[in-house]
Formats: structure tokens, C-alpha cells, sequence
């Protein structure tokens, strides 16, 4: 409260968003350099971006995310052809009235039912390639993202090639990096619940016994090291 400009740092889970700003003015900063992005916009996603993300306003910051889950990402976003901090309200009829609906003085139960109203009216229909896809992530989900391509090769009887190509096309996203995103997500939020773990034992317990390329792929995923990271943890990481 201090502090006239506050930051929010945000993690890619590989899951894209329709997000719904209030006051449609912040900065988005990406990638080693801290390039920026400025958002006026109402609805948005980002699309094709590099860690890490920050996001920089004034006095308040207020919005409501509704989340793809990740088989689903080309059904919504595969039209996306530029990278960057994508203007929603120019691609989607009515999208606009949604956001009016979602500030209006009600309770969060009837924003989740308008956003619920929202989704089902996108026609959504899983193909056989989208639900095998949806098979694959609920499997990396379940063992927290400690797996491999190889592994999942033998686990589906399937080639890597295979594997790779109708796993990028389904989710935007190569195979290889959404099981890294898993397994360092899920190793976040349990080291903000275990604050006592040495950077040593977390390692160890997600099936890192190299502490360089357990450092490489947190860095992939939250652009940061892990010290820089948990070092500096931001209160709106504890609530989310």
C-alpha cells in the first residue's frame, strides 16, 4: 500500500485466457530485455511471449480470467498469427457485453455463471486428436510433470515425432515445454506451502539431481532463477 506502482508477476501454465481488465490500463513486461507491452485493452489474451511476465499498474488492478484448459487452446486461439497482447473484443461478437456483465455490483458465484454461459456457447466439441491430447495432460498433471517425451512414447505406444506434432497442434505448445511447465507450476505452489524446503530437497523431491538443470527449467518457465524468485515473493502469489 506503500507504493504508488505495484507489480504482479505471472507464470505462463501453458493454458491460454480470455481476460477481462476493469481499468484497461497496465504494462506488460516480457522477456530477458523487459520488453513492453501497454493494455488498453477490455479482453485480452498473450500469445507467444518469453518469461518472465510482469505486470505493472497504478493504484488498483482489477480483472476476471476465464481459463482454456490446454486441450482446448487451438479450438479458441489457433487464429492468434501475431505474437504479443492480443485485443479479444476485435475477434470475438459480444465479448464486450460479457465484460460489462462480469463488473456489474454481483456476487462472484454469478460472474463464474456467466463465464460458464460464455464457454458453452463456443460450440465446444473435443475431436479424437483433442481428446487423446486431453489424455496426455491429464496423465502429466497426475504425476505433477515428472515424465518425459520418451516416457509418454512408451506409455501410448506411439513415435516422439507423432507425439510432438498433434500435441502442438491441439495445445500451441511443444510437448516438451508443457511437461516442464507442469512439473515447475506444481513445484511452485508446494514450495510457497513448504517454505522450510531448502532449494536442495526441492530438487530432490520433484526428480531434479542436477541442481543446473533443475535451474534451467525454472528459468524457462518463470524467467528467473528459483532464489530470485522465492526471494521475492509477492503476497498475490500466496492468495492465487
Amino acid at each position: 500500500m506503500d507504493k504508488t506502482v505495484k507489480y504482479v508477476p505471472v507464470i505462463d501454465d501453458c493454458c491460454y485466457d480470455f481476460v477481462f481488465f476493469k481499468e484497461c490500463n497496465s504494462v506488460l513486461t516480457y522477456g530477458e530485455k523487459q520488453s513492453f507491452f501497454y493494455i488498453p485493452f477490455k479482453v485480452f489474451t498473450i500469445h507467444d511471449l518469453s518469461p518472465p511476465y510482469t505486470l505493472k499498474f497504478e493504484t488498483s488492478l482489477t480483472f476476471f480470467t476465464i481459463k482454456v484448459q490446454p486441450w482446448a487452446n487451438a479450438h479458441f486461439f489457433s487464429h492468434l498469427e501475431t505474437s504479443g497482447v492480443i485485443d479479444l473484443s476485435l475477434k470475438k461478437m459480444g465479448i464486450l457485453e460479457i465484460h460489462e456483465q462480469l463488473f456489474k455490483d454481483i456476487l462472484i458465484s454469478d460472474r463464474c455463471m456467466i463465464a460458464d454461459d460464455f464457454i458453452k456457447e463456443q460450440n465446444l466439441i473435443l475431436s479424437s486428436s483433442a481428446l487423446f491430447v486431453k489424455d496426455i495432460c491429464e496423465y502429466i498433471y497426475s504425476v505433477k510433470g515428472m515424465t518425459s517425451v520418451n516416457l509418454l512414447s512408451e506409455k501410448y505406444k506411439k513415435t516422439r515425432q507423432y507425439l510432438n506434432r498433434i500435441f502442438k497442434q491441439e495445445v500451441l505448445y511443444s510437448l516438451k515445454k508443457f511437461i516442464i511447465t507442469v512439473r515447475i507450476m506444481d513445484l511452485v505452489k508446494f514450495r510457497i506451502k513448504n517454505k522450510h524446503i531448502s532449494m536442495t530437497e526441492l530438487c530432490y523431491t520433484y526428480d531434479y539431481f542436477d541442481q543446473s538443470h533443475f535451474n534451467r527449467d525454472f528459468k524457462k518457465v518463470c524467467g528467473v532463477t528459483p532464489m530470485q524468485f522465492f526471494n521475492d515473493l509477492p503476497e498475490f502469489l500466496f492468495r492465487h
